[in-house]
């Protein structure tokens, strides 16, 4: 297969790092189902083709049911939004992603968000919004369970960026699981 060399290849694939980058700082979303807790600020630490460099805070609104039976699942949602802006147009759905969720609190564990995605195309000089991710997390032990943004990766024109929580992630939504 050839591939192509020459200026326009190179401005292709610089404006899809510096694309990616931009994603990357906007993380993951998901959509908002009953009890959308206040939006919390998230530091994250990027690697791979296009990172952004240093610590980058996203804004991650996280959505959980305020009370499920002991052994019943929470239905999650999340958005994910950066102060960052893209360098190029993007198409809609052109941008995937996944979350991981850290439960705490009464529970314990984690789960992954996936799903994620732009549904619109984004303008250049655009903030960020993902969303359509959702993740489902069984709740075995009664009392308040907590959620908690995790690792993340974006999926861009073929590129993957891996985000980290820098430091501790704040809760993001909390269910409170009723003794069966």
């Amino acid at each position: 297969m050839n591939t192509p060399t020459g200026p326009h290849s190179r401005k292709r694939t610089l404006r899809s790092a510096a694309l990616v980058a931009a994603l990357a700082s906007a993380g993951l979303g998901l959509g908002a189902p009953p009890a959308a807790a206040d939006p919390v600020s998230v530091d994250y630490t990027c690697t791979g083709p296009g990172a952004p460099g240093g610590v980058q805070s996203l804004r991650v609104t996280m959505a959980a049911p305020e009370s499920v039976p002991q052994g019943g699942t929470a239905e999650l949602t999340v958005e994910v939004t950066t102060q960052l802006t893209v360098p190029i147009s993007v198409p809609a759905r052109s941008v995937t992603g996944e979350m991981e969720i850290a439960i705490g609190g009464a529970g314990s564990g984690s789960v992954t968000a996936t799903g994620f995605t732009n549904p619109g195309s984004i303008p250049s000089g655009s903030t960020v919004t993902l969303t359509g991710g959702t993740a489902s997390a069984r709740l075995d032990t009664a009392g308040s369970t907590t959620f908690s943004p995790g690792n993340a990766a974006v999926h861009v024109f073929g590129v993957t960026v891996n985000c980290t929580v820098s430091g501790t992630a704040p809760v993001a939504a909390t269910t409170d699981v009723t003794a069966g």
